[in-house]
């Protein structure tokens, strides 16, 4: 249960199955705030799995990650263990672990082998119904951008995203943040609440590209 302090609650604590060090003089090492709302914490060993975190959680598809989650097996009297790095809950009740390892790292035949060994085990006992890797070269930067600034608006402004609604809903075509955010009249509040609607799936951008004030927006088909 969340604490309170002053009215306000705080995130739900990790649930990873491992620690990780609060800082390291070798690689990056994140904690941050996750999901909707107050959120939940969630550690990241490296920048490649906070950006991959980051990714995942601007997914609409996406209920809820864990990470550094273990998974043991036993075979023919032997057993093992692993941690994946991330595993992602989503909606429709399907469940994928992700392995996120640079690309130098994963061109080895040991690893190849060892993680066949442990995807075969996985989804034979029904752990997850998909393993996935990830290095740098399925990180697309304006997906990992977006995916910041929408982690950025997780607290809802209840207000401020009903009138922000009230013109999208009745918006003929497209258009650009900047011209809807002067219609809002409410400023930086209402900048932030278009930026909610899209990271809400109601809003969509006109073309694949970083969100700024000068992209132009549509409604979604299935919220007219």
């Amino acid at each position: 249960m969340n604490q309170e302090l002053s009215g306000i609650e705080l995130p739900t604590a990790s649930q990873a199955d491992r620690r990780i060090a609060f800082a390291s003089r070798g690689h990056c090492t994140a904690h941050i705030v996750l999901g909707e709302n107050e959120g939940y914490r969630v550690q990241a060993e490296s920048h490649l799995e906070l950006c991959n975190l980051f990714v995942l959680n601007s997914r609409l598809d996406v209920r809820k990650l864990r990470e550094q989650a273990l998974f043991e097996w036993e075979n023919n009297g032997h057993s093992g263990k692993h941690y994946f790095d991330v595993l992602a809950y989503l909606r429709n009740g399907f469940r994928i672990a992700f392995t996120v390892k640079p690309w130098v790292r994963v061109s080895s035949g040991r690893f190849k082998d060892e993680m066949r060994e442990i995807t075969t085990h996985a989804l034979n006992v029904g752990f997850c119904d998909e393993v996935r890797l990830v290095t740098e070269r399925d990180i697309d930067p304006i997906d990992q951008r977006n995916a910041i600034m929408f982690a950025a608006v997780r607290t809802p402004d209840p207000e401020a995203e009903e009138v922000a609604m009230s013109f999208v809903s009745t918006l003929k075509g497209s258009a650009s943040l900047r011209d809807l955010t002067i219609r809002t009249e409410i400023n930086a509040r209402g900048y932030r609440a278009l930026i909610r609607l899209i990271r809400n799936g109601i809003l969509i951008a006109e073309a694949r590209q970083l969100i700024t004030p000068k992209t132009h927006v549509r409604m979604r088909d299935t919220y007219r």
